[in-house]
């Protein structure tokens, strides 16, 4: 059959169109669908072409790759698998809005499978030349409008945090005003303060959210959607009304113990404004920004981010008094030295080998991590019981060794290790108070400078400067106050671990954990240098210590940490 004749029949030949059709955010007022489909529909009948299916993304963004579309990618197999001849689109923002990259994907279907890509507002059909240029640009364009849209939505979102209006969904324990302020929702505010009344007196966060759920309190979620419902059936909007019902959501009481977390650790809860899980100051004056009433004290609201501001157990993160997981990996050790000692001769970590065997019997040992991945060092190696002995025996020694003077930086660092290996919380709380005193300080700085250099003029500016000014005073005064209630090094006791001839005994009884714990407080590292010959008795002599209170040792000639070895 001839060529032309063979192109004449595919021409009188019923073309298959599909439309593709989107909205981001679809409303009981919006007309964007329906006009859509029908200027579709009329392209479709201009081309002589049956529509055989309708695609429709409804409440999709076409700009954020993370976001879904199951229906566009449906219209791209059903081209790919050659099942329709002509994609119609109503404008190329509505078939994408990622730019580039995705205007490429487009043009890469249509020429592996030579159908068709109309779009009716920008005039693109596939079957004039240079179509792709008018594509590419198309979608540049709408990319560069989205993008201009989020930076602008960006820039009013942060004017608004200035002026204190809350700008997201409903929170738990308050009423969204129509000046965008907070108001409380008394009911929900007393649940939170029973919460934080809880958590204070030392119950955890599982037994409370058990709590909640066996008094039949709404979650956060359930609580806004029911608000939220009935404030969009007030308003006569019974679509959005259904979507939101329809969204799935688990029961009314499905408390758990991170909602609880993340609630009481929200600066919300105290009045201020959050931003980044801390309190927004304002990007001028440097106030904190306050969008409604507290239901939570901020001396109490700051015990509880003591106490639960980690995602991890404080217990796990404490520097130099790891217990029974490595405070560099967080996996199990089972040896007494682990995280503390390393290899004299590269600086790298001496792994323990708890399973090793010689001549028959178990022989653990503490080794060179290097050496051992074929590493470029001679190799430090020594017996794990031979080392475990003589680094007790010199801890003992340096512990009787101290002065007895209690402004000693040793015995001050090691009596506030001790501090806070009894109350974690403690030094996490204490932590914070010293930031939040920097941060105010800072804060007072600024202000005093920003008073010299003429910002604060006539009695209006001095009234606005002294209120500024006392406020932060105050908050700071609040803060040293609660930072001094805290015991400090010099009102602990530690002369238990003095003891020799105590310390022996109570030091067989302990577990690995203790034991690590309390070799934690007095040593910061130790290294391992190989024995000068071979068959030597092991002594502490290969040994050096870096105790705490006492500066860094900078005379070895090895690096310090295992980054610097690298």
């Amino acid at each position: 059959m001839p060529h032309r004749e063979v192109l004449a029949r595919i021409a009188q030949a019923t073309l298959r169109a599909i439309l593709y059709l989107r909205i981001s955010d679809l409303t009981d007022t919006s007309t964007s669908i329906p006009r859509q489909e029908k200027a579709g529909c009329s392209k479709a009948d201009d081309l002589g072409a049956d529509v055989v299916k309708i695609f429709k993304d409804v409440d999709k963004s076409g700009y954020h790759t993370y976001v879904e579309r199951p229906d566009w990618d449906a219209a791209l197999s059903m081209l790919r698998e050659r099942l329709a001849d002509v994609l119609i689109v109503f404008k190329v923002d509505r078939a994408t809005r990622q730019g580039i990259p995705q205007a490429s994907e487009i043009i890469r279907v249509v020429y592996e499978t030579g159908c068709r890509f109309i779009s009716i507002a920008d005039g693109i059909d596939s079957e004039n030349e240079g179509w792709e240029l008018q594509l590419t640009i198309a979608a540049h364009q709408a990319h560069r409008e989205s993008k201009n849209m989020a930076t602008r939505v960006a820039d009013l979102r942060a004017a608004e945090r200035d002026a204190g209006r809350w700008m997201g969904s409903r929170p738990y324990g308050f009423l969204v005003t129509p000046e965008r302020r907070l108001e409380l929702h008394e009911g929900e505010a007393e649940v939170v303060r029973s919460i934080a009344r809880k958590l204070l007196n030392g119950e955890s966060l599982r037994s409370v959210a058990a709590w909640i759920n066996a008094e039949g309190y709404d979650s956060p979620r359930w609580a806004s959607r029911k608000i939220r419902i009935a404030q969009l059936e007030a308003k006569c909007e019974p679509l959005k009304a259904q979507k939101l019902r329809e969204k799935p959501l688990k029961g009314p009481n499905s408390w758990s113990w991170p909602v609880v977390r993340n609630m009481v650790l929200s600066p919300l809860m105290t009045g201020y404004l959050p931003h980044k899980g801390e309190i927004y100051r304002h990007s001028r004056t440097g106030e904190m920004v306050r969008v409604g009433p507290e239901i939570i004290s901020l001396a109490d609201y700051t015990r509880l981010r003591a106490m639960f501001g980690t995602r991890v157990p404080v217990h796990w993160t404490r520097d130099a008094t790891p217990g029974s997981k490595s405070k560099n990996t967080g996996r199990a050790v089972t040896g007494l030295l682990s995280d503390f000692l390393y290899c004299g001769e590269c600086g790298a970590r001496m792994s323990y080998d708890a399973y090793w065997v010689r001549n028959g019997k178990p022989w653990p040992r503490y080794r060179c991590a290097r050496r051992q991945m074929s590493g470029r060092c001679p190799g430090t190696l020594m017996k794990g019981d031979h080392a475990d002995a003589l680094v007790t025996e010199a801890l003992v020694g340096h512990l009787t060794a101290l002065e007895d003077d209690s402004d000693s930086p040793a015995l001050l660092a090691i009596a506030e290790r001790w501090a806070d290996l009894q109350h974690p919380e403690r030094r996490a709380q204490r932590r914070e108070l010293e930031a939040r005193i920097q941060n105010e300080e800072e804060f007072l700085d600024r202000l005093e400078e920003e008073k010299l250099n003429g910002l604060f003029q006539g009695k209006r500016g001095e009234e606005r400067f002294r209120r500024r000014y006392d406020a932060s005073n105050e908050r700071l005064e609040q803060y040293e106050e609660e930072l001094a209630v805290l015991p400090n090094a010099q009102t602990l006791d530690i002369t238990f671990l003095r003891d020799s001839e105590l310390f022996a005994e109570a030091w067989e009884g302990w577990p690995l954990s203790e034991k690590r714990e309390i070799l934690g407080l007095a040593l910061n590292r130790a290294w391992l240098f190989k024995a000068r010959t071979s068959g030597v008795k092991p002594s502490v002599d290969r040994f050096r210590f870096w105790w705490v209170g006492d500066p860094e040792p900078t005379d070895i000639s090895v690096p310090l940490t295992l980054a610097e070895a690298d």
